[in-house]
């Protein structure tokens, strides 16, 4: 006695699609390094309206009076540094010569 069912071969046809192409999705987007089911869920947000919240984009900016203001402080910092370098080196030199 034969099967009760057959599948017929376009229901395969949509088997292997369902199977295959989500495979294929994700393995394509882990080859060139990226979240598959972050850019489905980007997808979806973009749809529906939402906005996804992606850890990776978080950029920063400063203002360029603070970024002035920093190098400012840096600049002195390395000053003061320098000058007690120099006094260091002559403590040395002054101990080494036995004085």
């Amino acid at each position: 006695m034969g099967p009760k069912y057959k599948v017929t071969g376009c229901a395969r046809f949509f088997v292997f699609l369902v199977i295959f192409v989500p495979a294929v999705f994700f393995g394509a987007a882990y080859v060139r390094g990226e979240n598959g089911m972050q850019i489905i869920k980007d997808f979806y947000h973009s749809i529906i309206g939402g906005k996804a919240e992606a850890k990776d984009e978080a950029k920063e900016t400063y203002k360029v009076e603070d970024l002035r203001d920093e190098l400012k402080a840096k600049d002195k910092e390395i000053a003061k540094l320098r000058e007690e370098v120099e006094a260091k080196d002559k403590e040395i030199a002054k101990l080494k010569s036995g004085q």
